[in-house]
């Protein structure tokens, strides 16, 4: 009888397996080697969720990538930030596949985005396509992966979307890979609402676990509490012969085996994205860099990936509440955490959380206007998450600035999801000034360029970010240095001129390259302060002249100009 049952357990569960995948295509693989992955899905990363798969190119670029499904090039971007140079492919079953961080294009793509480059001058493109325009089969060459854009290192980011532009899980459709590694728990929290404790206090309380083949139990034991409590987890997985640590495909939440929380990361919006803040445990990941799942879900969280949503419970004393986290990989492997809540007497003493004048109160509903000596912003209605207390007030502390005062407000451990206007008014002496900015100042004193613009005597910028800010002055312009080339040199078999660029201050704004008096394509590759130019038919035999204009946000510009001579190869015999 025992094996019966197990026999048609077993069968259930691969019956609703094969149901969840049925409904969506199986595709072969974007690359022709085996795949390691550095990212999945659904990932918990800064501000975001991860959209996709990322592939290991052994770290290397130019790694043959391949498109998945017949259909047509629906999408293009070129971007010295974000997904770099990427494709993305609208199949005939109506779903999209990305191909981001790609170093080059294959030529009909390729030809197609410089021509629009020329047009408009600019080597940044965002280029949406006719059906007609560029046809691909499966199995078609699309481009070569690469490490452009925001990349941190050479892989290939691939995604797939539904009709509605959806990022999907891409194990849905057939993507594999080997693990049968359980998920890893890093601890777990507990959080007591107003007039109610963990072990004594009413501050989260964050417990670390022992280990047991998969099977985690806190360390001191059985946890003791009163009132109301929330929960968190910090977990991540990994797969066969990989040392990242991945997100994990589900979490969760039993209490009594009763299930109260649980969250699923197969699909999500990127009207979404940014509630990872309200998902995760924003503090502690601001002050600790590390990410706790928790079960509260904010009054103005509308995240979809949440499954049961009651994240907390009640604990009265003298009750003995047995707690069950249960944390699965996308193939079953699954890791728990088992832990016992103890009712105890109230805690004589709690928190007593005193808001000055400073403080503003911001309650979501409606919009909330800070104004002091010099500072004025304008908080949203639903700019946060959930109610909450802003502080606003002037420092006097900061050097070099050209305001009259910096400002601190907000605290950095408070997410925000809409943009802040903010307004700061320059000291009498810099008024006339068209070199001022706006930054954010560190805990450190560095300035960190926010941008803005002069209007009716006041910068203004939006902000996503609390700190501190004030005006600065860029009088410096860019710096323009060749790489891997000098003024006056000869080159023969040279296919890219390198020159590094930089602005410390207000930072690259424009950048331009001309040959001969003609504009010419420049690649900026921000992260590592490159411009470069790859040699085509404009850089023509003989003496060239090329000219390099870099402009800061301020409007600070550079020109270099390098006299190139451009020699044919002893083998080439063709003359023109």
């Amino acid at each position: 009888m025992r094996f019966k049952f197990l026999f048609c357990f077993l069968l259930i569960v691969n019956v609703l397996m094969a149901q969840k995948e049925s409904k969506y295509p199986v595709y072969p693989n974007p690359v022709k080697f085996p795949i390691y992955l550095s990212a999945t899905f659904g990932e918990l990363r800064n501000n975001a969720f991860h959209a996709g798969v990322d592939i290991k190119t052994n770290g290397e670029i130019g790694k043959k990538v391949y498109a998945v499904a017949d259909g047509y090039v629906s999408r293009i971007g070129v971007s010295p930030w974000g997904y770099g140079n990427a494709v993305y492919i609208t199949h005939n079953d109506g779903y999209t596949s990305v191909y981001a961080h790609l170093e080059m294009f294959n030529d009909k793509i390729g030809k197609y985005v410089k021509q629009k480059q020329l047009e408009s001058k600019s080597f940044a493109q965002s280029l949406y396509l006719k059906k007609d325009e560029i046809p691909v089969k499966v199995g078609e060459l699309i481009g070569y992966s690469g490490d452009t854009g925001g990349s941190g290192g050479p892989h290939l980011h691939y995604e797939l979307r539904d009709a509605n532009q959806r990022p999907l899980n891409p194990y849905f459709f057939g993507f594999k890979i080997n693990d049968n590694i359980k998920p890893a728990i890093n601890g777990i929290a507990l959080y007591p609402k107003e007039l109610s404790s963990v072990n004594g206090s009413d501050q989260a309380a964050y417990f670390k676990l022992k280990n047991n083949g998969g099977n985690y139990t806190v360390e001191g034991g059985d946890i003791k509490v009163n009132g109301n409590v929330s929960f968190g987890i910090s977990a991540f997985d990994q797969a066969n012969d990989s040392h990242n640590k991945n997100g994990v495909y589900s979490i969760e939440l039993f209490v009594d085996n009763r299930l109260i929380f649980s969250v699923l990361f197969d699909r999500y919006s990127y009207d979404e994205t940014r509630y990872v803040n309200s998902l995760i445990d924003y503090k502690k990941f601001v002050n600790d860099k590390i990410r706790y799942v928790r079960s509260e879900i904010d009054e103005y969280n509308i995240l979809d990936i949440y499954g049961e949503r009651n994240g907390y419970i009640t604990v009265n004393e003298g009750d003995m509440v047995a707690m069950k986290y249960v944390v699965k990989d996308y193939f079953g492997n699954t890791s728990t955490v088992k832990f016992n809540l103890v009712g105890v007497e109230p805690i004589k003493e709690y928190s007593d959380n005193q808001y000055s004048r400073a403080y503003y109160r911001v309650d979501g509903n409606n919009e909330v206007e800070v104004n002091i000596d010099g500072f004025n912003a304008k908080i949203p209605e639903k700019a946060f998450y959930r109610f909450e207390y802003v502080l606003a007030r002037q420092l006097d502390t900061i050097p070099n600035i050209a305001s009259d005062h910096a400002y601190l407000f907000g605290s950095e451990d408070i997410p925000i999801q809409k943009n802040i206007a903010i307004k700061i008014r320059p000291a009498e002496e810099y008024a006339d000034s068209d070199k001022l900015y706006i930054v954010s100042v560190d805990k450190k004193g560095k300035f960190s360029a926010v941008g803005g613009k002069m209007v009716e005597g006041v910068m203004t910028a939006n902000i996503k970010k609390f700190g501190t800010y004030a005006l600065a002055i860029d009088d410096n312009a860019p710096t323009v240095n060749p790489d891997n080339f000098k003024n006056n040199t000869k080159v023969i078999n040279c296919k890219r001129l390198k020159i590094k660029i930089k602005d410390t201050e207000s930072g690259i704004a424009k950048y331009d390259i001309y040959l001969n008096g003609k504009w010419v394509v420049g690649a900026y590759d921000a992260k590592n302060d490159l411009l470069f130019y790859d040699v085509d038919e404009f850089l023509k035999y003989g003496n060239n002249k090329m000219e390099v204009v870099v402009t800061d946000g301020v409007g600070n510009k550079t020109t270099r100009t390098y006299n190139i001579t451009r020699e044919r190869p002893k083998n080439d015999k063709f003359i023109r």
